[in-house]
């Protein structure tokens, strides 16, 4: 479990975990009320049975459906119903009083729901709450991780000659291939349109901080920033390809891709 919360409601505390969980046991208890009550209706199965079908948790529906016809009164019935709900992954429970952290504990995707069951006011305060938590739990994620490598790859071609043809088009340069060498406008066409626009500033800076003159910046990344990148490439040459010339091309960059720049007038392609 993770860290617990406590959090006053009109004089009485109430526990959250700190990824939004909430103590339903405890909650029901100053209620007059217990959860087992509340799960085993009709619309609280067919919420859990779609919210766990939403999640693609959904092999034992067919059984969970069956939880409204259960004994109430029936221990065994009540242990079956939660060891059904707790495979769906949105319940758990854990033994104890609710005062230690024992009871039933509720995702905070049945919090808010369950919370109306008790009393309404209850429930808008619950949602505030975990709204709150889940906010300032939340953490980015982790860019340069995600779209970099820890360690340099081999050389693979990424930018094919019909990359640098379409670039050569619209820039009205020449292109002989790489062993005659390429203008310096298509390595600004590249950092910008490419690079600029699949890679954060701060991982842009990683990639560079890392990469030795020998080394190519995709070298560096990732299976996911790879795919980014040869989808950034078969955009950009289409966008070359179909530019009148290199402002026209400037300006379609700058309608479909992130970065900022002064508006600029598109030209009907021919």
């Amino acid at each position: 479990m993770s860290n617990v919360l406590k959090i006053d409601f009109s004089g009485q505390v109430y526990s959250f975990t700190d990824a939004g969980w909430f103590n339903a046991t405890e909650a029901a208890k100053r209620f007059d009320k217990e959860p087992f009550d509340w799960l085993r209706q009709r619309e609280t199965v067919s919420y859990i049975c779609a919210l766990a079908k939403r999640q693609t948790n959904s092999d034992f529906l067919t059984e969970l459906n069956k939880i409204k016809d259960l004994d109430g009164s029936s221990s065994a019935s009540r242990s079956r119903l939660f060891n059904l709900v707790k495979k769906t992954g949105l319940v758990r429970t854990k033994a104890g009083a609710p005062e230690t952290g024992g009871g039933t504990w509720l995702h905070p995707k049945l919090a808010v729901i369950f919370a109306r069951w008790l009393d309404i006011d209850f429930a808008i305060w619950c949602d505030e709450q975990i709204d709150s938590i889940v906010r300032a739990s939340y953490e980015p994620p982790n860019m340069i991780k995600l779209l970099l490598a820890d360690t340099v790859s081999e050389w693979e071609l990424r930018f094919t000659p019909s990359y640098y043809h379409a670039l050569a088009k619209v820039t009205k340069t020449n292109y002989k291939g790489h062993s005659h060498g390429t203008p310096s406008v298509f390595g600004q066409i590249t950092l910008k349109w490419v690079y600029g626009e699949i890679l954060p500033s701060d991982v842009l800076a990683e990639v560079k901080n890392r990469k030795k003159d020998s080394e190519k910046m995709h070298q560096w990344l990732s299976k996911g920033g790879e795919k980014q990148l040869d989808q950034q490439i078969t955009k950009i040459e289409a966008i070359a390809l179909s530019s009148l010339d290199y402002e026209d091309f400037t300006a379609r960059c700058y309608q479909s891709c992130k970065a900022k720049g002064q508006l600029r007038l598109v030209l009907p392609s021919i």
